[in-house]
This record gives C-alpha cells, sequence and structure tokens, in this order.
C-alpha cells in the first residue's frame, strides 16, 4: 500500500470512528443527514459569502446570475423555478442586480405581462470573477478530502437530488 493509500485509508477510518464527545454533539446528531447536509451547507455558505464580499455578491444572488447565464433569457417565473426561490424574494434579488446594472429585465415580446432577463457585459464580468472565487473556496473547503472522495460524495449527493426532485 502506497503512503497516500494508507494516508487515506487512516482517515476514512478515523471519520468512521468519530464520536459525539469529538464535537461535543449528541451521537444522534451525527448520524442524521439533515444536520450533517445543513451544517456543512452553512459553513460553506459562510464561506462564499466572505469571499464574494469584494465584489458586493451574495451567493443567492450568485445562483441567480448563473442561472440567467446558463438559461437565459429567461422570465422571473422561470428563474424562481429554478432556484426554488419565491416571487418575492426572487424580485428582492432581481431589483438589487438590476441596480448593480449585473442584470436588465426586457418586456416579453411573446408574453407582454412578462419580463426577461439578461445579463449585461458588467454581470458576466462579475460572474467570472464570482466563479474563479467560488472555485478556490470550493477546492480549499474540500480539501480534506482525495478527488476519488470527493467525486464519491458529488455523486451520492446528485443520486439524491435527482431522486427528491423528481418526488
Amino acid at each position: 500500500m502506497t503512503k497516500s493509500a494508507k494516508s487515506n485509508s487512516t482517515d476514512a477510518t478515523e471519520a468512521n470512528n468519530l464520536t459525539a464527545n469529538e464535537f461535543d454533539w449528541p451521537q444522534g446528531l451525527l448520524n442524521s443527514a439533515g444536520f450533517l447536509l445543513n451544517r456543512l451547507g452553512r459553513r460553506l455558505h459562510e464561506r462564499l459569502n466572505l469571499a464574494l464580499a469584494p465584489l458586493q455578491l451574495t451567493t443567492q444572488e450568485l445562483g441567480l446570475l448563473r442561472i440567467i447565464n446558463e438559461h437565459g433569457p429567461l422570465t422571473q417565473q422561470s428563474l424562481g423555478k429554478k432556484n426554488l426561490t419565491d416571487r418575492t424574494t426572487v424580485v428582492h434579488l432581481l431589483d438589487t442586480l438590476e441596480e448593480r446594472q449585473l442584470v436588465v429585465r426586457t418586456r416579453n415580446q411573446t408574453d407582454r405581462r412578462s419580463h426577461l432577463l439578461y445579463l449585461t457585459p458588467r454581470g458576466k464580468k462579475t460572474l467570472a470573477r464570482a466563479i474563479k472565487i467560488t472555485e478556490r473556496e470550493q477546492v480549499d473547503f474540500l480539501q480534506p478530502l482525495t478527488g476519488d472522495e470527493w467525486q464519491s460524495v458529488r455523486s451520492s449527493l446528485i443520486k439524491l437530488l435527482l431522486h427528491h426532485e423528481q418526488t
């Protein structure tokens, strides 16, 4: 066994042997998918928001920019559905992004009751910078995992998402 394989094996064994006392949490929490996913999600969310602060961007706003970039132009309603965000929150976030000249809303010519969302050139530049920042943060956040471990976690999370998004 190579040194890195032995180290990875040791790390996996240590992770499997963690006790609640090491975290000062009840053992039941360490067996709770909801608790573990939520705790890690909050930690990553905090880190990303701090990293994005120089761009005056939040993770929620970044999510909207990414969706508009990949699926746009699209309506506010479609954006809310794709991001699982209620209409009021979408409008508030878009107002902020529009004020910062990152997004523009134009009247939808095929349905005059709605608006289509586009990224502005400034929005595209900000998005590119934000993606670089979040990719660096992700690498740092996932540093305790090997590449294979991350791919395993990623595959499992996607599998869970696919199952629960369809139900």
